[in-house]
């Protein structure tokens, strides 16, 4: 059983790089395309649909990670999944927030800068579970 939690976990981690490596390169740097009128609706729409497109696998690798800290494999990997969250609700989501009330260079910045941070996260988590 652990086996399979373990590569639910490991699917889960790589879909959230694939997303975050897209979102990095592609969906954020689009985002200084958008003018000041066009910005805010632009922006509320896609956080709501990303919500669903991550949302959900992130509960998944949450969970899987839960599951095997139960089993006491797990212990370090957890402690990045921790990282992670903290990163996306203490520090992504505000950023978020404040750009659904208007663009800013700094905010668009500081978005990009730390998804930089919580994609290393996933990537260092990937690392050590693939080994």
């Amino acid at each position: 059983m652990e086996q399979l939690f373990l590569k639910i976990n490991i699917y889960s981690n790589i879909y959230l790089i694939a997303i975050s490596v897209m979102v990095q390169l592609i969906i954020y740097p689009s985002f200084k395309n958008y003018d000041n009128s066009n910005f805010r609706s632009f922006h509320s729409s896609y956080t709501k649909k990303m919500f669903f497109i991550v949302g959900p696998i992130m509960i998944i690798e949450l969970l899987s990670t839960l599951y095997l800290i139960i089993k006491n494999t797990f212990l370090f990997p957890s402690t990045i999944v921790a990282l992670i969250w903290l990163t996306t609700f203490f520090l992504i989501v505000p950023v978020h927030n404040s750009l659904n009330s208007a663009f800013s260079i700094r905010a668009h910045k500081k978005l990009l800068r730390l998804n930089v941070v919580r994609t290393s996260f996933w990537v260092l988590k990937l690392l050590i579970i693939s080994t």
